[in-house]
């Protein structure tokens, strides 16, 4: 199964947010699969390897951290309901066991973006990776992008971020993501960690083509991300407005022929005239629909004499005037 597709790939960030639940974890697919996520992400870290035992964070990632039976029974869920699972790989032994059960790709985590055994590991699988940049410089997106390129790896994606929660516009930078394209041969996506949709939406409209967003079925709970996550009906309405952006991008200069014809002008005979008689400018008037000469023929119609009778209202043509159709 690809990670990707040729549309703007939708990413529900759920990660923590299940509160070590495995049935609230698995509601969360459920909603996010129904607002239009094309995939669900979690986070795959282990207190252990993530802080020491007396961190003041120790406990609350203990309690937040995924144990490995989850995994098989959340990559079905996300199946049956259509989506795709995805995790962020932060160390050897989670990565393990998504490898195990077989996880169709990687997100590597901005704050990891200088893990090298860890990346190499990726590179090793050979599997799409999603890489944040939230905490790079843009020297070091660059020298990353090109050693996944140097080992192998052709499907991959960085999205832009920044690593404030939440952030605020001004902050956002969202003009990175065109930068990003010039530079890097590769999807790029955002990941927001901004309020509301609108600016998910503008990065689409300036070529995202992944975004990511923060999920929660709601704003209580253990997990730090409640607090910067979208609910279910706002996401809902952040994914329709995306396909819809998506849909409006398309360059095509085929003019609209029936808006053409019944908006624009052309020229008409303002009264009834005989053969014979003679055009003057108060013959004629500019109206519409556009189905005779265009306005710019105005001058050539004038002084001409009449090769049959015209009624008000009819088209100025050529044939009016004996010309050949």
């Amino acid at each position: 199964m690809a990670l990707f597709s040729d549309r703007v790939t939708i990413i529900a960030e759920v990660g923590s947010n299940h509160d070590g639940d495995l049935a609230r974890a698995a509601a969360h697919i459920d909603a996010a699969a129904a607002c239009g996520a094309d995939i669900v992400k979690f986070q795959s870290f282990l207190a252990d390897e993530m802080v020491a035992p007396g961190s003041e964070h120790y406990d609350m990632l203990s309690q937040l951290q995924m144990p490995e039976a989850w995994y098989p029974e959340l990559m079905a869920h996300c199946a049956s309901r259509g989506v795709k699972f995805l995790s962020t790989a932060t160390n050897f032994t989670s990565l393990g066991w998504m490898e195990a059960h077989g996880a169709v790709g990687y997100k590597v985590a901005s704050g990891n973006i200088t893990h090298r055994p860890l990346i190499d590991r990726l590179i090793a699988i050979g599997k799409p990776v999603i890489v944040s940049t939230g905490l790079a410089t843009l020297e070091e997106i660059v020298a990353l992008a090109r050693h996944l390129r140097a080992g192998g790896l052709s499907d991959i994606a960085f999205l832009h971020c920044v690593s404030k929660y939440p952030t605020p516009p001004e902050a956002m930078r969202l003009k990175n993501i065109s930068v990003l394209r010039n530079i890097l041969d590769c999807r790029i996506g955002f990941s927001d960690h901004s309020e509301g949709a609108h600016l998910a939406v503008a990065a689409v409209a300036l070529g995202a083509r992944v975004v990511e967003k923060h999920f929660s079925l709601d704003k209580s709970g253990l997990s730090p991300d409640h607090d910067v996550s979208m609910p279910p009906d706002d996401f809902a309405r952040m994914c329709a407005a995306i396909r819809e952006t998506e849909q409006g991008l398309f360059a095509d200069f085929t003019p609209d022929r029936d808006g053409i014809r019944q908006m624009r002008r052309s020229l008409h005979f303002s009264r009834d005239l005989r053969a014979g008689d003679t055009v003057a400018e108060a013959d004629i008037k500019v109206t519409r629909p556009e189905d005779g000469l265009l306005p710019a023929a105005l001058d050539s119609v004038l002084g001409r004499r009449l090769a049959r009778d015209v009624s008000a209202d009819d088209p100025v043509r050529g044939d009016a005037f004996g010309d050949a159709a």
